[in-house]
């Protein structure tokens, strides 16, 4: 019986949530957490272990026994946790930004789990576990991963984990199951995509549900304060642009069943103005993630023209942007 690599040492369960435990494999796992224990058997494949919501709280031990291992896992936390998704502007690390030096601040309460990436070019690894946020690794964060979990864990005084999974240049079908968008009657040409959706570069995670598949879904169903989505720019086209708030509506749609919370609450950034592609499609996207809020409950959009610079595509100032989702996120 195995555990997934989400839990490890040093994890941050969501408040207020199920806490999920769940892998792969044959037999019998007992799991204790905060004097609780609970048991369940899997004749092969995945298994799941639910205990009833905690407040917030910690650090705590938890103590994972099978027919083939004892494991203690330490310095555990119950505080908020949230998924930070998307494709290059929410890849883009700390050390890519002109976020001043006096900014990057260490804390015990601040921890990252890094999900796999096709190219393997984050530091970490699932197989790593989770992170707690030191000098020696904040410029690996993600920019906005980092700086948004910063705000909160200042504002609520709690643990906050950071989960990313992200992917530059990214399409959004490629986050969602084969044939998602086909089945909701959207079917477009691929003549008439954004050239990322077939660029020899790009081909690893875009040739069909790769990021769904092979990265997401390994995260499910573990419980989420929110999730946080800064996608579009490989969705361009006015073709795409066209239907892109349906398609964002139906990836909302998949990803709360998958994570077993109907009110998931979905945090939409919208992607900044950008000199080189100041077009009817670039505009229609921003204008469909604009609306969402209005036409999918519990999704709030946040505006970031006004704060980023419009003459790269990679703004390099995040911090008032992550100050502007923390609020969003608060309030």
């Amino acid at each position: 019986m195995k555990l997934n690599n989400l839990f490890s040492s040093n994890m941050v369960f969501a408040h207020g949530k199920p806490i999920r435990f769940f892998g792969e494999g044959k037999g019998k796992i007992e799991i204790s957490l905060a004097g609780q224990t609970k048991t369940t058997e899997s004749n092969g494949g995945g298994w799941i272990l639910e205990f009833p919501a905690m407040d917030c709280g910690g650090p705590y031990c938890i103590k994972t026994v099978t027919d083939e291992y004892v494991r203690v896992l330490e310095n555990v936390y119950i505080g908020e946790v949230y998924l930070f998704s998307g494709q290059s502007n929410m890849e883009f690390k700390m050390r890519e930004s002109n976020t001043p030096n006096e900014e990057y601040t260490a804390s015990e309460m601040l921890r990252l789990f890094s999900a796999d990436t096709v190219l393997g070019s984050d530091r970490f690894t699932a197989s790593d576990g989770w992170q707690i946020c030191s000098d020696d690794n904040i410029a690996d964060w993600s920019a906005l991963g980092y700086l948004v979990s910063k705000e909160l864990c200042k504002s609520k005084g709690i643990a906050i984990g950071a989960i990313a999974c992200y992917q530059g240049a990214s399409v959004i079908e490629s986050w969602v199951p084969r044939d998602s968008f086909s089945k909701i009657g959207i079917d477009i040409p691929i003549a008439e995509k954004h050239i990322d959706h077939t660029y020899k570069d790009f081909y690893a995670w875009n040739c069909g549900p790769v990021m769904y598949e092979r990265f997401l879904s390994t995260l499910m169903p573990f419980s989420l304060n929110g999730v946080v989505w800064y996608q579009g720019e490989s969705d361009t086209t006015v073709s795409e642009a066209l239907v892109y708030e349906h398609e964002l509506a139906e990836l909302i749609r998949i990803w709360r069943k998958g994570f077993m919370d109907e009110n998931l609450e979905f945090t939409v950034i919208q992607i900044a103005d950008f000199d080189q592609r100041d077009d009817d499609g670039w505009h229609t996207v921003q204008k469909a993630q604009a609306e969402i809020q209005t036409n999918v409950r519990n999704v709030k959009t946040v505006i970031s023209r006004d704060l980023c610079e419009s003459d790269q595509i990679h703004p390099p100032t995040k911090t008032k942007l992550a100050k502007r989702i923390a609020k969003s996120i608060i309030e």
